[in-house]
């Protein structure tokens, strides 16, 4: 029997009513500094406006990774719906999500296939250099990532040295 899980997505119609349509304008910039957005979308909006990070297309029905696979970069969901699959339970990923940022971080293997729903847009996250640009990023924007990771590997504490 499958089991489809519903996982985490940030409303990008909701941030759009608000007028956040580009991580850079001005008005963009006023309501992420005004406080009208949750942790959430506070999170992607600095990723998605993150000079450190590249961005990349997919196209729909792309394999991501494949369970078992070897990490080397993790990407963060901009526009698009992704299935992770892990045997018998799915899971929909779509816009603010997070892929592989854990098992890379912690030298593990992908825990889940991943492929595109739809057209992705999505930010590249290289985990070679993620030691060198995190330092960088706002606290806060630095403890949702370490929670993040914990909570992916059910971990109470990152292995020293791990951000």
């Amino acid at each position: 029997m499958t089991t489809l899980s519903a996982s985490f997505e940030v409303d990008i119609q909701h941030l759009h009513d608000l007028g956040v349509v580009d991580p850079s304008s001005a008005r963009s910039l006023e309501i992420f500094t005004s406080g009208q957005l949750n942790s959430n979308e506070r999170l992607y909006f600095s990723l998605w406006g993150s000079k450190l990070l590249s961005s990349v297309s997919f196209e729909a029905k792309k394999k991501l990774f494949s369970k078992g696979e070897e990490v080397s970069v993790a990407y963060f969901i901009v526009t698009g719906s992704l299935l992770a699959i892990d045997g018998e339970r799915i899971e929909r990923m779509g816009p603010g999500s997070v892929i592989c940022l854990a098992e890379g971080l912690a030298g593990l293997p992908s825990s889940k296939t991943v492929i595109t729903v739809n057209p992705v847009q999505a930010r590249i996250i290289p985990l070679h250099k993620v030691d060198s640009f995190v330092p960088h990023l706002p606290q806060a924007l630095r403890d949702t990532i370490r929670t993040n990771v914990m909570r992916t590997l059910g971990i109470k504490q990152l292995p020293k040295g791990v951000l």
